[in-house]
């Protein structure tokens, strides 16, 4: 009887140690693909890539400043991902685009954000080291698209 329970731990201890290398294997990158940065501590280490404006898409003010949007980078976390500022009342999409495929095989990540948060919204991460990103975000009030906006891409946007 003694003799089958060491058996079991030492199964056991392989299995805890062969599970333990496979969550080591994961790189911060891979293992913050889809989270908010906030949450997952990714934004301590953030600092603004690049940053643009969304503009009103119709009507007497077309074209005019709505809001703004910046592409963020993480260093500890090799993510970026968009942050914008609008009205609070509003609603939309927040998207972070990279040029290519990442390791992950991801290439776009949607976020739907809702009214609040004093118009302050960000979108999750993608895992970007290397790789050429843009954010793209829009803001609807009612039934209306009120803006549209994009970071522009140059060198300091890619990773």
């Amino acid at each position: 009887m003694q003799l089958s329970v060491k058996r079991t731990l030492a199964g056991s201890t392989g299995i805890l140690l062969l599970c333990t290398g496979l969550l080591v294997g994961t790189s911060p990158a891979q293992a913050a693909t889809g989270h908010d940065p906030y949450k997952s501590g990714c934004a301590a280490t953030k600092r603004v890539v690049t940053s643009g404006e969304l503009k009103v898409t119709s009507g007497q003010y077309k074209g005019s400043h709505y809001g703004d949007i910046k592409l963020m980078w993480s260093r500890k976390c090799q993510t970026n991902w968009t942050e914008i500022w609008v009205d609070k009342s509003d609603w939309g999409l927040v998207r972070v685009v990279l040029a290519k495929r990442n390791t992950d095989g991801k290439r776009i990540v949607d976020f739907n954000y809702g009214p609040g948060n004093g118009g302050h919204h960000w979108g999750d991460m993608i895992s970007g080291r290397g790789i050429c990103a843009w954010g793209f975000a829009t803001a609807h009030r009612a039934k209306n698209l009120v803006a549209r906006g994009t970071t522009p891409t140059h060198t300091s946007a890619c990773g």
